[in-house]
C-alpha cells in the first residue's frame, strides 16, 4: 500500500481477514461472534477490546454481532458467507456489469445473490430473497419486469450480440455466465419476482 500512496495501518498482531468483516460504507459493520471471538484468532482479545480495535481500524460506530456463520466450514464462520450489503450512492457507478462505461455499470442497480451449486434450501432462502428484493426495487423505481437484467445480460450487449431481453440474459457468454445458479431456471425467477411485484 505505501507503494502506492495509500494509507495503511499495521495492527499486528490483530488477526483480521477480509471475509470476517462486512461494512455499509456508511459506520455499521457486521461480524460473527464465532469467528472473531475465536481461539485461533485473538485470544488475548475480550470482544469489547475487538470491538475498539474494530471501531479504530474500520472507522466504525456500529458493530452488529451475528452469533454464527456457515457451522463449520473453514473460516471459522465468516459473516460474508452468510450476510452483506452495499450501498452505493447513486451518483457512483459500480463495477458490477463488466460492461465498462455501458448502462450496466452505468444505469443499474447490482444485487449479489450468495448461493452455491448444493441449491439446497439455504440457497432456494438465498433466491427468495433475492427475487423479493429485485421486486421491491423494481417497484421503488416503478420498473416492470422487464428491467430485470443479469449480468450475462450485460455481457452480451457489450460483445456487440443482439436478442430480445430474456435472449441476451441467458445467452452463453464464454466470460462469465451469470447469475450462475438462477441463470438454468431464470424464468421461473423472474416469474418469483413478478408474484411479488
Amino acid at each position: 500500500m505505501k507503494h502506492f500512496g495509500c494509507d495503511y495501518y499495521n495492527a499486528a498482531p490483530f488477526v483480521l481477514e477480509g471475509g470476517s468483516i462486512h461494512t455499509d460504507g456508511e459506520g455499521t459493520l457486521l461480524v460473527t461472534e464465532n469467528c472473531l471471538l475465536s481461539k485461533g484468532r485473538n485470544p488475548g482479545l475480550s470482544k469489547p477490546q475487538i470491538e475498539e480495535k474494530l471501531k479504530m481500524y474500520c472507522n466504525v460506530h456500529k458493530i452488529i454481532w451475528l452469533p454464527c456463520g456457515i457451522y463449520n466450514d473453514e473460516t471459522n464462520e465468516h459473516v460474508d458467507n452468510v450476510c452483506a450489503w452495499q450501498n452505493l450512492p447513486h451518483s457512483l457507478s459500480g463495477w458490477h456489469a463488466a460492461d465498462v462505461s455501458g448502462n450496466g455499470n452505468r444505469r443499474t442497480i447490482a444485487i449479489e445473490c450468495i448461493m452455491s451449486s448444493a441449491y439446497n434450501s439455504t440457497n432456494k432462502k438465498s433466491e427468495d430473497n433475492c427475487a423479493r428484493l429485485a421486486a421491491a426495487l423494481l417497484k421503488q423505481y416503478r420498473l416492470d419486469i422487464n428491467h430485470l437484467y443479469t449480468h450475462t445480460h450485460w455481457l452480451n450487449v457489450r460483445d456487440g450480440r443482439n436478442g430480445t431481453i430474456d435472449q441476451l440474459n441467458t445467452m452463453y457468454n464464454r466470460y462469465k455466465m451469470c447469475p450462475a445458479y438462477i441463470l438454468p431456471h431464470w424464468a421461473e425467477f423472474k416469474k418469483k419476482v413478478q408474484s411479488v411485484l
